[in-house]
C-alpha cells in the first residue's frame, strides 16, 4: 500500500510540478487523439461505400436459347457452390424483354415497336461476395463458352481493378496515418518525462543507492506518461462530445445513401478505443524515456 502510495503521488507531483510541459503535451496528444477519431469515422464511411459498390458487381452470362432448363439449373447451383458468389438470379427471355420495355417506357430509351420474336437471351445474373474473385470466376465460365449452355460472359473488370485499388490505398493510407499520429504522440510524451526525468535525477540517484529497483523507478514517471495520456484522452472525448451532434448530422447527409452505423455501439467503440490508446501511447512513451535513461 504504502508503494502504490508513493507511486500515485510521485506521478502527480511530476505532473503537476512541470504543469506547462504537462499541459501542452495534453493538448497534443489531445489533438493527434481527435485525428484519430476523425480518421476512424471517415474510415468507416469510406469502407461502407466500398463494401456498397462491391456488392453492386456482378457477371452476367447469356443463355443459349437450345439450352436444357436442367442444364441451366445444374449450372446455377454449380455457380451458387463458388465461396465468391453471394447469389446468382435466372432472368428468363420474357423476363428479360420486360425489363427492356420497362426501361423504354420510363423514357431511358427510345420506344420499343412491336418486335415480334424475342431477340434477347435468358442470363444468370451473378453477384459476388467478393470482388477480388471477379476475375477468377469470369475466366471459369469463359472456360464453358460453346458448350451448349453459355454464350457468353459479360463484366467489366476495371470497375473491380479501381475499387481494388481504392481499397488497398484506404488501407495503407489508414496505417500510415496512424502510424504519424502514434509517432507524434510518443515523440511528445517521451520528451515530456525526459524532462520530468531529468529534474529529478539527483532523487532517482538516490533511490538507486539505497537498492531501489529499476521497476520502482519507472513506476511514477509511466503513471505521469498514462495520467497525459488519460488526460488527453479526457480533452479529445469532450470535443468529440460537443462537435458530435453538428459533426454526425453532416456525415448522414453527406453519407446518406451509405449503410454507415454511427450510433451508440460506434461511439462506445470508438471512445473505448481512444481512452485505450491514450493510455498505451502515454505508458509506452514514458517506459522508453525512462528505462533509456536508466540505462546510461
Amino acid at each position: 500500500m504504502t508503494r502504490a502510495l508513493y507511486i500515485f503521488t510521485a506521478a502527480w507531483q511530476g505532473f503537476s510540478r512541470n504543469a506547462v510541459m504537462s499541459v501542452a503535451s495534453t493538448v497534443t496528444v489531445a489533438l493527434m487523439l481527435l485525428l484519430f477519431a476523425f480518421f476512424a469515422v471517415t474510415d468507416q464511411g469510406l469502407r461502407s461505400a466500398i463494401t456498397l459498390l462491391e456488392s453492386k458487381v456482378e457477371l452476367t452470362t447469356y443463355i443459349s436459347d437450345d439450352a436444357k432448363i436442367s442444364d441451366i439449373l445444374a449450372l446455377k447451383a454449380r455457380i451458387e457452390k463458388d465461396a465468391a458468389v453471394s447469389r446468382v438470379d435466372y432472368v428468363s427471355k420474357q423476363d428479360a424483354l420486360d425489363s427492356l420495355r420497362k426501361l423504354s417506357a420510363g423514357g431511358t430509351l427510345g420506344p420499343i415497336e412491336d418486335i415480334g420474336t424475342n431477340p434477347l437471351p435468358a442470363s444468370l445474373e451473378i453477384k459476388l461476395a467478393r470482388a477480388q474473385e471477379s476475375g477468377r470466376v469470369a475466366e471459369e465460365l469463359r472456360g464453358e463458352v460453346g458448350s451448349g449452355v453459355i454464350t457468353e460472359v459479360v463484366d467489366n473488370p476495371q470497375i473491380v481493378d479501381q475499387l481494388l485499388t481504392i481499397t488497398r490505398v484506404l488501407s495503407i493510407g489508414g496505417i500510415a496515418v496512424l502510424a504519424m499520429m502514434l509517432f507524434v504522440a510518443l515523440f511528445v510524451i517521451v520528451n515530456t518525462i525526459r524532462i520530468a526525468v531529468h529534474a529529478r535525477r539527483d532523487e532517482i540517484e538516490i533511490m538507486q543507492l539505497v537498492g531501489a529497483t529499476d521497476r520502482l523507478i519507472a513506476a511514477p514517471f509511466v503513471l505521469e506518461g498514462m495520467l497525459v495520456g488519460a488526460f488527453g484522452a479526457i480533452v479529445a472525448l469532450g470535443g468529440l462530445a460537443v462537435g458530435a451532434g453538428p459533426v454526425t448530422s453532416t456525415l448522414i447527409r453527406f453519407l446518406e445513401i451509405l449503410p454507415v452505423t454511427l450510433g451508440p455501439a460506434f461511439v462506445t467503440q470508438l471512445a473505448a478505443g481512444v481512452f485505450l490508446s491514450a493510455l498505451l501511447i502515454g505508458a509506452g512513451g514514458a517506459s522508453i524515456s525512462v528505462r533509456t535513461y536508466l540505462a546510461k
